[in-house]
């Protein structure tokens, strides 16, 4: 192992390790939906940066970016995703210059001027985390509960778009009116992100419409987009 901190390697990581190679992703030439997913977590938080990371053996390994156009892989032992992966739920810190995380080395994050990491990991069926969906800033910020439960919604969204690469299954799918196909669902969630990114949401009747209330109608996109893709494998 090239990494030193032995407190990054989950207890299961050889089993971990075997259920990422069933999806063959780690090390892959980019796709346009997993960038897709990247920019639009990016608009959704009004954030610069996004990742779908994957973490392999000693690296961690960059499916989608957004904001770090040279990103591909980086040491497992550089990186927050080797963090993220060792809890079911959001690893959130808020300002890494005050509260630095002691688990990794910090050379990368240093030169990037990062301040804020926020992630959810990317949990498959038999509960191994094999990645993470992560959202980056150069300042600190909060991360409000409305946040994170989006953000769990869209890494659930990765990680059935990751079983449906690995089934060979595209899309759209026949069977769903067309106004409730995966597609069509994250064309409005991208609409929303941009009106929201833009200040110019407004109610019916005629009130500006804040961050939160963008956050709770992405959220409920996300809901339907999950199901959708969820009754797309089980059939």
């Amino acid at each position: 192992m090239s990494f030193s901190r032995s407190s990054l390697i989950p207890h299961n990581d050889e089993d971990r390790l075997l259920a990422l190679s069933r999806y063959r992703v780690a090390g892959t030439a980019p796709e346009h939906l997993f960038d897709g997913i990247a920019a639009l977590t990016a608009k959704l938080f009004g954030a610069p940066i996004a990742l779908v990371s994957l973490v392999a053996e000693d690296s961690v390994w960059f499916k989608a970016h957004f904001g770090l156009p040279d990103a591909t892989r980086v040491n497992r032992a550089q990186s927050l995703c080797s963090v993220a992966i060792l809890h079911d739920e959001a690893t959130i810190f808020e300002n890494l210059r005050q509260q630095p995380c002691t688990l990794i080395e910090s050379d990368v994050l240093e030169q990037l001027n990062l301040a804020f990491y926020a992630s959810q990991p990317l949990q498959t069926t038999d509960g191994f985390n094999i990645g993470a969906l992560c959202v980056i800033d150069h300042q600190a910020r909060t991360f409000t509960p409305d946040e994170q439960k989006l953000l769990k919604q869209l890494a659930i969204s990765v990680m059935l778009f990751l079983e449906l690469r690995r089934e060979g299954i595209t899309l759209p799918v026949p069977g769903a009116p067309a106004h409730l196909t995966v597609p069509a669902l994250l064309h409005s969630l991208t609409l929303l992100a941009e009106i929201g990114s833009s200040g110019a949401a407004i109610d019916i009747d005629g009130n500006p419409v804040g961050t939160p209330a963008i956050h709770q109608e992405a959220g409920h996109i996300m809901l339907l987009i999950n199901r959708r893709l969820q009754e797309v494998l089980a059939a």
